[in-house]
């Protein structure tokens, strides 16, 4: 059984490292490029390739990557569905995201203001220095641009199609995916980026998601 989990936004296969997934056959898959306009469902049919639907697998993913795993479902079939951090659809949107959405805000990011305004970004959690080099780097990387245009590709989508096994992980933390859902398994003061500064019980987490 192939894990295939998705980055979200800004991020790349760095968000996994802190994971004790070992004994497991996972695979992260890369971001393809966002072209202006693109949709979930686009890139998950960019990603599609990536996946080998012939055998038995299973996707999962954080934030967006969350979101593009259900997209990209449809087209793979997986076992199940591992949903960390991350929404089901517009429904489950707080206040801030549905003020995003109607002003288009997202406009606003873009390689300055994403630099600009790192050192504001408590909203995805607390983390330590080394913590904060990492998402900045895989920001900087993945560019602002990219990210703004991943941002809308969110904030468009009109939610998940997707009618099979799903596991929810979710922080009780979480600034960004305020838990507000039945989930089923809860970490507790886990925040957005849990996976990186509450890896260990993530990974418990995935483990009892996969054997589920």
């Amino acid at each position: 059984m192939t894990l295939y989990l998705l980055p979200g936004v800004g991020c790349d296969e760095r968000l996994f490292s802190r994971l004790d997934l070992s004994g497991m056959d996972v695979k992260v898959l890369a971001w393809p490029p966002f072209p202006k306009g693109c949709t979930l469902a686009q890139l998950a049919g960019e990603l599609r390739p990536l996946v080998d639907a012939s055998r038995p697998h299973i996707l999962g993913g954080v934030s967006m990557g969350g979101m593009v795993a259900q997209e990209l479902a449809l087209l793979t079939k997986p076992e199940k569905v591992i949903l960390i951090s991350t929404w089901t659809g517009p429904k489950e949107f707080p206040p801030y995201a549905r003020l995003a959405k109607a002003f288009g805000l997202a406009h606003l990011i873009n390689g300055f203001s994403m630099r600009a305004t790192w050192p504001l970004k408590m909203m995805l959690g607390q983390r330590d220095k080394a913590t904060d080099q990492l998402l900045y780097a895989m920001a900087i990387k993945q560019t602002g641009t990219k990210i703004r245009h991943g941002v809308e590709a969110v904030l468009r989508w009109e939610g998940t199609r997707w009618t099979g096994p799903v596991v929810r992980i979710q922080g009780n933390s979480d600034h960004v995916t305020p838990l507000r859902f039945p989930v089923d398994f809860v970490v507790q003061g886990g925040p957005h980026i849990m996976v990186l500064v509450r890896a260990a019980e993530v990974s418990d987490a995935i483990r009892a998601a996969v054997a589920s």
